[in-house]
Formats: C-alpha cells, structure tokens, sequence
C-alpha cells in the first residue's frame, strides 16, 4: 500500500535555498504623505526635482544627488521667514529669493523632495548625550536634525545630512542615525567614515548673524568669530557625538549609556516615549514575503505562491522564473514545477517605479524513482 501511495505521487519538492528580507515592524504605523499631493507634485514640477537625480545609476546615488542639491539650494542661516513656511515648497521658494534656513529646514526640504521621488522619508531629531546643561559659560547647540531615507538597494534606512551635506559608512556600508550613535556610544567612533561632499558647510556670517539677533535676542552678542567657534566645535568629533540622542516623530530611542534627560536648555524638554524595541523606529518597508505550498494532481505539480508587502505607494506585484522577464502577478498565482532546479523571485513595485529587494525561492523538483 505504501508503494502504490507513492507511486501515485509525480514527483517531490524541496527548498533548495531562499532569501527573503526579514520584515520587522509596523509600516503603516506611519501616515505617508501622498507623493501626487497637489503641494507635493507642484515642488516637483516646479523645482524639476527629477532632472535633480536623473542620470544616477542607483537608488543610492539618487539619494546621494539629492541631498548634494538640496544643500546647494542656500547656506545655513537664519530667516525671519522662519514662521511663516509650511513645507519644503515654501522654504524652496523662499531660499530662492535669498532667505537662508537652519539644518530642521534642510531636512523638512530633502524629505519632501524625497517622498515626490517615491523614496520613503521622514526627518530624525539627534543630540547630544550631555545636553541639559550648557557644554561652556553659556548654552550652546545641543541638538541637531537629519533626514533618512529607506533604500531599496540596501534594503536599510540610510541617514542623510543635507545641511552639512554628509553621510556615514561603516566598512562600506551606508548607516541609520541609530547606527551612527551606536557607534559613538560604543566607543567605535573610528571605525565610521564621514563622508562629505560638496558644496560643504558655510559658517553663517554677515546679515544673517544680525537676523539670528533679532529672532534670539539672547544671542545678539554673537560675533562672526564667536559664530565661527560654535560651529567648529558643531564638526568636531566629525559630528558623531550628536548621534547619542534620536527621536523619530513622537519616539525617543532610550539607551543605558544615555539616560533620558527632562532639561534641555535649561527648560523641560518636550514629551516623549521612549522605546528600546529597534523595529519601533526602523520597521521595514518596500518589501515582500512569500508562501508557499505545494499541490499535484494528473496535470503535474505546481506551488500556490502567496505574496504580501510592505510598501507605501504600492502599485503592483511583479514575478520572474529562472531570470526570466518581469511580469505582473497578483498577490497569490499558480507556479507550476518542472524538473531541475527551479528559482522563483518576486518584487513590489510603487507608483514611482522603485521596486523594493527581491525575495527567492529556489525548489528542487524530480520525478520519482521507485
């Protein structure tokens, strides 16, 4: 009886080998803007923000170029338009008439140009370990804020500082804001390279010391050489000490090498809450996991490939056999076997035509010889 069952049986499977990105996380934790908001798709149009990243040869190198423009758009400074922009179209418009901006600024302009590309984004407040109290006679800079980016390419969010116009690679591999102040909490600080790019950072000198007078009248004795020492005390330690604090929207990272602080400038510091679970802030997105489960009958054997993703802008399921052309595919189909080895990859892909990391399945599947 035991023969007769497996001879009724045409073949069988076996995993041979698999890759799929691991998806930590709630994505839709997150409100995504819609990148054809009418604000959105008019900074797109308006600024030609895909002449910005045309040409680049990776999803990275779009980012890279994307970063480099947007601090080339003005110097670091301070505008009286300051509470009057709502977003980056307006503080685009307004560096264009020759207003200069703070790094909060730089970020808000690189993640809306961002999220119009169909690159997730969102900015990240950083700051010092030792930030309630002054680092000098008076109070200084404690804090500082950056943008990341979700990469497909590296399947990771990447850190991005348009206002110094710098990111960071430890071994070669571009880091997160949390990677980075790992690294300076660890005492491996060493091991992260800077890397700057150009135009590079401009001590703010002239009339916009005299508008930071006016907005900070607390400030108003700054000299241009005063100015000039602030911000080369900001560069030192190439900026890693200011990774020791991040807060992502309404989450603040707690760590045991730097305990939460209720002072910040000598005032109570804004609300928080705080986590130690790292996919709170990193969760994945852009892409896909996989099922499978086989089925045979007289016709031959076959898999029914489930798919699910993770992807904000979602657009459509694309599959390919044995590196064959990408089609689309819904989110469940009918593979059917052949024998040999069989390889199986499917992709998301949003409405700007970024398609995330691919997930693989590799299937063994033979006739049976009893």
């Amino acid at each position: 009886m035991l023969d007769e069952a497996k001879l009724s049986v045409p073949g069988e499977f076996d995993v041979v080998g698999y890759e799929l990105p691991p998806i930590v996380g709630d994505w839709t934790a997150t409100d995504w803007p819609d990148p054809d908001s009418e604000r959105l798709t008019t900074l797109r149009e308006e600024f030609a923000i895909d002449e910005v990243v045309a040409g680049a040869e990776s999803e990275f190198e779009a980012l890279l170029a994307l970063k480099r423009w947007v601090r080339s758009r003005w110097d670091h400074g301070w505008s009286r338009a300051f509470s009057t922009v709502k977003d980056g179209l307006d503080i685009l418009r307004e560096a264009a008439r020759g207003e200069q901006f703070t790094c909060g600024f730089y970020g808000t302009v690189f993640v809306d140009c961002a999220i119009a590309l169909g690159f997730p984004a969102r900015k990240v407040g950083v700051g010092l370990c030792d930030c309630s109290f002054p680092r000098d006679h008076r109070v200084g800079n404690v804090g500082h804020s950056v943008a990341e980016a979700w990469c497909n390419e590296h399947a990771k969010w990447i850190m991005f500082d348009p206002d110094l116009n710098v990111h960071y690679e430890r071994d070669g591999v571009p880091l997160s804001a949390l990677e980075v102040g790992d690294a300076w909490l660890s005492g491996a600080a060493d091991e992260v390279a800077m890397v700057e790019d150009e135009p590079a950072f401009v001590n703010p000198t002239g009339a916009c010391l005299e508008v930071l007078g006016e907005l900070y009248p607390e400030l108003v004795e700054d000299s241009e050489e005063r100015m000039a020492l602030n911000f080369e005390r900001f560069g030192r330690h190439r900026v890693l000490d200011y990774f020791a604090r991040l807060r992502i929207g309404g989450l603040e990272w707690l760590d045991a090498r730097c305990p939460p602080t209720f002072v910040r400038h000598f005032e109570p510091s804004g609300g928080a809450r705080y986590t130690t679970h790292v996919p709170d802030l990193y969760p994945s997105v852009n892409l896909v996991s996989l099922g499978a489960a086989p089925s045979w009958d007289a016709e031959g054997a076959s898999l029914a490939i489930t798919l699910e993703h993770c992807m904000p802008w979602f657009e459509r399921y694309e599959a390919r056999v044995d590196a064959g052309a990408w089609e689309s595919r819904e989110e469940s189909f009918d593979w059917p076997m052949r024998e040999g080895i069989n390889v199986r990859e499917c992709r998301a892909v949003n409405t700007r035509g970024h398609a995330g990391p691919i997930s693989r399945l590799e299937v063994a599947y033979a006739r049976a010889r009893w």
